[in-house]
């Protein structure tokens, strides 16, 4: 079982998924969705990115 999220991370996740009105005062079954779907997306903003591939580059083999 993984740890509870913390009020800054449920925090940061409300702003960063841009949800409009006050954390504070979301109703309890809103707050239940909320936390499903912050894990989710604060599990997928901490894997990095791939680095995007040039095709031109990679076809000239230029890898500065």
């Amino acid at each position: 079982m993984r740890a509870p999220l913390t009020d800054v991370e449920l925090r940061e996740a409300w702003e960063g998924l841009r949800i409009v009105g006050d954390f504070d005062n979301a109703p309890p079954a809103t707050r239940i969705v909320f936390k499903n779907a912050a894990r989710t997306w604060l599990n997928r903003k901490a894997a990095p990115e791939p680095p995007s591939i040039d095709g031109k580059r990679r076809a000239a083999n230029d890898f500065d």
